[in-house]
């Protein structure tokens, strides 16, 4: 599993997947389909376009085995049930 990045998702980019910034998948990605880096999970950004706004990644259906979902890890990654490949 890839290490875990709290400022970047993977976005699908003429067919392939990119890891980029959450603020520029929030701004310049908007509708494309976005994945967790860790756990291959549907997601989608959330937030502000103000400079100081924060943007924040949040899984479409949540699951125990991401750690980017803190309240619902149960301590051992694993790939999301319904991952994006």
């Amino acid at each position: 599993m890839a290490t875990l990045d709290k400022n970047s998702c993977e976005v699908r980019i003429d067919g392939a997947w990119q890891l980029v910034p959450l603020a520029e998948a929030h701004a310049r990605h908007r509708s494309a389909e976005k994945r967790c880096p860790v756990c291959h999970g549907q997601v989608r950004t959330q937030g502000s376009y103000s400079a100081q706004g924060t943007i924040a990644m949040t899984h479409q259906r949540v699951h125990d085995g991401c750690p980017r979902i803190p309240r619902s890890y149960a301590g051992m990654p694993k790939r999301h049930p319904q991952a994006l490949d």
